[in-house]
């Protein structure tokens, strides 16, 4: 299988990349640089020069490969309409192919509203995105329209790896002696997937054939912040204290995409493994912080 990746130097793509690989992918990366160009060649993969925010150097070949994964953002001032253009392109590009073209979108767990400390979000809950994301809504709506594109659309929780993520981010913060500052309050609850295991769930997703799927890829359903500060506080024998910080003044709604932070949002992680098999290997806080907090 030739499988397309943009972002695939990101923290989520270049998970992506590496799963694809080992599986024995065809894996081509799309490069706005020659260190992306090194980094998608060290992975395994074939480097595809271009950018995002020109997609017309770039969605021919990625349209002619059996599958796409989109994991690339700017998360910049211009981040929704390079997206939406790139997307459009995309699937124009794909008119003419005799089978749809598989494509993963990215989206994200912000696009979903709040959730109740009772209540859980799943797949079908309706959208109520923050700002910031509001476009991908929007882009998500015009990719399923239509069968020129097979769409999978998967909802990352937040991403914990070794070095991005809460997680990672607090265990700096620890070790600095500092606070760990963030948008959320200590009862803030937040879903976490590990950076590996969601990969898996992208691996598996491609493997599928039925149209129009959505799944959220999280491996735990939802902990408070504080509590997650705790398990982290007792790994390292060290006290953390949480600082909840304002809404910068100024800041434009439509460009705070880190106000998700103080979304507290807890969802049912069930669907994406009934439908796929996913079984991801962090599905506890401990395994998860012990991973990770090192």
């Amino acid at each position: 299988m030739d499988v397309f990746v943009t972002g695939g130097t990101g923290t989520i793509g270049s998970a992506v990349v590496r799963k694809l690989v080992l599986d024995g992918a065809r894996v081509i990366g799309l490069a706005r640089s020659d260190a992306s160009s090194k980094a998608l060649r060290a992975a395994g993969a074939s480097a595809y020069p271009g950018d995002l925010a020109s997609p017309e150097s770039w969605v021919g070949r990625a349209a002619s490969c059996d599958a796409i994964v989109h994991t690339g953002a700017t998360f910049g001032p211009e981040m929704g309409r390079i997206d939406r253009q790139s997307m459009l392109a995309l699937k124009k590009a794909a008119r003419h192919r005799k089978q749809p073209l598989k494509v993963i979108y990215t989206g994200g767990i912000w696009l979903f509203p709040p959730s109740g400390p009772h209540e859980m979000l799943t797949e079908k809950t309706h959208f109520a995105p923050l700002p910031a994301f509001r476009f991908m809504a929007e882009t998500i709506r015009t990719l399923s329209n239509g069968t020129d594109l097979n769409l999978t659309v998967i909802h990352p929780a937040l991403v914990c790896g070794p070095e991005t993520g809460p997680i990672a981010a607090m265990t700096a913060a620890l070790r600095a002696g500092e606070p760990f500052r963030t948008r959320a309050s200590p009862d803030t609850v937040w879903p976490l997937v590990e950076t590996q295991d969601l990969a898996d769930l992208y691996l598996l997703a491609l493997r599928q054939a039925r149209f129009r799927q959505t799944f959220i890829g999280s491996g735990i359903s939802g902990i408070s912040a504080g509590h997650l500060a705790s398990h982290i506080s007792a790994r390292h024998g060290l006290a953390l204290e949480i600082v909840t910080e304002p809404t910068p003044a100024g800041a434009a709604p439509a460009n705070d995409w880190e106000a998700g932070y103080a979304r507290s949002q807890r969802v049912d992680t069930g669907h994406a493994r009934r439908a796929t098999g996913w079984q991801p290997e962090h599905s506890t806080v401990e395994d998860l912080v012990v991973a990770l907090s090192k």
